[in-house]
């Protein structure tokens, strides 16, 4: 059988790391595109995915995506369009609009690249950020219109239109558009493209260093989706036919920010919860689509997953 191929843009950071870990660990060749990779990756065009030292394709192409894919980029089976700078705009001194156009730019140079080569299936991963705190009450599902207006909130919406626009061109790529929740994994750094990390990683960093794990005075519940699971589940989207609209794609495991905390102070020594200030709404939890692919897979809950982490830990 001939091995499959899937092209990984953001590939450098958190999301694209793990994904392109991911479908190595699935069987795929994975070709990581990224400006730059966070470390671990240095020098490691071949990565041993597990125990049995079984070899894995990921070959890493550093490139700025705004101009281009790369010509030396091949034909692939799969594209995962993961790139996407969620540091604002004031942070990185530039204007809203400069912001958005920062990832509109290489949405379409990778839509054009898919244009070109007609793989049989294109992913953008979009995000609950494109939904405004108001926009659901209880949890968000792909019923509910997105009226967050942020710049990234902004440029996701823009990006899931273009994507399902390119779907009704007269070429053969299922489009495939997803929306991620909050997540958590291994290996998660911040970047400058990428300056806030997860609360599961500050939490953990502020375990480590003594210091106590914030939780808002709201508690807001949030759904929690390990990074690791990413993979296998578009695995499976993919292999069906496009939904049509923006599909959830995340964990049915629902808990309040204070069960987190205390589950991680549950685990390391003399790390404990304490109580501040809520500042700003925080949206619901997102709603994963009841989509044919995804019934009856596994997510991995929130205890198994900071075992991993805890583990990582160690090993390291």
């Amino acid at each position: 059988m001939t091995q499959r191929r899937v092209l990984v843009t953001g590939a450098g950071g958190f999301v694209g790391r793990s994904l392109a870990l991911g479908f190595a660990d699935l069987g795929w060749q994975v070709i990581g595109l990224d400006r730059a990779f966070d470390g671990g990756w240095e020098h490691q065009d071949i990565r041993q995915a597990d125990a049995a030292s079984k070899s894995q394709d990921i070959r890493q192409v550093a490139a700025e995506l705004a101009e281009g894919v790369p010509q030396e980029v091949p034909g692939v089976d799969l594209v995962v369009h993961a790139a996407w700078v969620t540091t604002d705009a004031e942070t990185l001194g530039i204007t809203p609009a400069a912001s958005v156009t920062l990832n509109l730019r290489p949405l379409r140079a990778v839509l054009e690249y898919t244009v070109r080569t007609r793989p049989p299936a294109f992913v953008f991963l979009s995000s609950s950020g494109v939904f405004a705190p108001g926009d659901a009450t209880d949890g968000l599902t792909d019923a509910d219109h997105p009226t967050g207006t942020s710049p990234y909130a902004t440029a996701k919406r823009a990006g899931e239109l273009l994507a399902q626009g390119t779907a009704e061109s007269p070429q053969a790529t299922a489009v495939h558009v997803v929306r991620l929740g909050y997540l958590f994994g291994p290996d998660e750094l911040a970047r400058p493209s990428r300056l806030a990390v997860s609360l599961v990683a500050r939490w953990l960093a502020a375990a480590r260093d003594g210091r106590p794990l914030e939780v808002r005075s709201d508690d807001p519940r949030r759904d929690w989706t390990f990074t690791s699971d990413l993979a296998a589940a578009l695995e499976r989207v993919v292999a069906g036919p496009p939904a049509g609209h923006p599909v959830h794609l995340g964990s049915p495991h629902v808990c309040t920010d204070s069960a987190f905390a205390n589950l991680i102070a549950s685990q390391v020594p003399g790390a404990e919860p304490v109580t501040v200030p809520a500042t700003g709404p925080v949206k619901p939890p997102m709603i994963p689509s009841d989509i044919p692919a995804l019934r009856g897979f596994s997510w991995t809950d929130p205890a198994a997953g900071l075992h991993v982490l805890l583990s990582g830990e160690v090993a390291a």
